[in-house]
């Protein structure tokens, strides 16, 4: 029988942790790629390639990681993160290049996912089961605070500047992982290691990784193509970027009420609240695009509700699976959000200009019924 371990010291470095890394990580690496390319005279078609790599790295590590984690423990997979982190931020130091850029992307990517992976599966042995929820939800909304920060970094006077203090960010973020009490963590990963089916694990929580789908393809969709999406409705730039800064606020300031839910109800309750607010606000938009402050307010509910997916996803893997199978069922979410944030924004791009320039909101309709009725036929034993 594992010891649970008092959480709240535990957890607190661990938020931090997580925070100061997915700050550097997701919220300015993107960022600083793009701008030492197009300083470089890259063109933008490239500069997107560079920028997707370390997607691709954490779709395609993503199978090995559990098994590293179990190997390692989760104290030196932090280890390995942090290295693989700092080891991105230092080739940017050296003379540009596509070579150096490559290798940056790469082992950022690399950090990414072997972060990502074990700070979820940490959260999870972390939380006690009654408050599990609330304590996922303030993790995933420190996680979308972490991608609002990031671009903050770029009031620096230079890219030098912003290279050296993310370094110095992901540092102290590692003095807060080796704070972390890792003794709980040590124990599971090196609990009994039965062994289990791949297959059944996916089975257990198909619907869970179908939603963490989802809420990548709405999330990665509306930041890369709302300020498009609202050119068709002749509002400016600027005006546009106050309307994906609130789709970022909600995904980020509505994800403790989830899990609160999630908690006092269920997390399949939670998840039919989060499906009908992507249709109804996806429905509002639609009809209401060219009024700002409607979009406004349906945006920051649709952003809540479509990162709320994803915060569900974890909920339910971490209460369905048992110590050994948590890590690959993390990592199953991070690859399966990951495959929407490829997909999404590919094919809302496609449908942007159908329905008189509303595609993309009738998409969001579409598949936020298509999942309604897939939660609903789990729910009634429809297989």
């Amino acid at each position: 029988m594992i010891k649970k371990l008092k959480p709240v010291g535990g957890i607190a470095t661990l938020f931090v942790g997580s925070l100061l890394f997915q700050i550097v990580q997701v919220g300015a690496f993107p960022i600083l790629l793009s701008q030492l390319l197009s300083a470089w005279g890259t063109d933008s078609f490239t500069i997107g390639v560079f920028v997707a790599i370390s997607w691709v790295v954490v779709f395609a590590a993503g199978p090995f990681v559990p098994r590293l984690i179990t190997t390692l423990g989760s104290r030196h997979a932090n280890s390995l993160a942090f290295v693989c982190t700092l080891s991105g931020l230092m080739f940017l130091l050296l003379p540009i290049s596509f070579l150096g850029v490559f290798a940056a992307s790469v082992a950022m990517g690399l950090g990414l996912i072997v972060r990502w992976v074990n700070c979820d599966t940490l959260v999870v042995h972390l939380s006690d089961d009654q408050v599990r929820g609330r304590t996922i939800g303030f993790h995933e909304a420190l996680m979308g605070l972490g991608i609002g920060l990031g671009p903050l970094l770029f009031v620096l006077p230079n890219m030098d500047w912003v290279i050296w203090t993310c370094i110095c960010i992901v540092l102290v973020g590692q003095l807060a992982f080796l704070f972390t009490n890792t003794v709980l963590s040590d124990q599971v990963m090196a609990a009994d290691r039965l062994p289990f089916s791949k297959r059944i694990l996916l089975r257990a929580i198909s619907m869970a990784l179908v939603a963490a789908l989802i809420a990548g393809f709405i999330e990665n969709s509306s930041i890369a193509l709302l300020p498009l999406y609202f050119e068709n409705v002749n509002f400016s730039l600027g005006i546009s970027a106050i309307l994906v800064s609130s789709f970022g606020f909600g995904g980020t300031l509505l994800q403790p009420a989830l899990g609160y839910l999630a908690d006092r109800q269920s997390y399949f309750f939670a998840q039919m609240v989060c499906v009908v607010t992507i249709i109804v606000g996806g429905i509002i938009i639609y009809v209401f695009a060219g009024v700002f402050v409607v979009s406004l307010i349906a945006l920051f509910f649709l952003g809540g509700a479509a990162g709320g997916l994803n915060t569900l996803a974890v909920i339910e893997a971490g209460n369905h699976q048992e110590n050994t199978q948590i890590p690959a069922a993390m990592t199953a979410i991070a690859m399966f959000y990951t495959l929407g944030s490829i997909v999404g924004p590919v094919a809302s791009g496609a449908v942007l200009d159908a329905f008189n320039g509303q595609g993309m909101m009738a998409l969001f309709i579409l598949v936020g019924a298509l999942l309604g009725g897939g939660l609903f036929a789990h729910r009634n034993g429809f297989r």
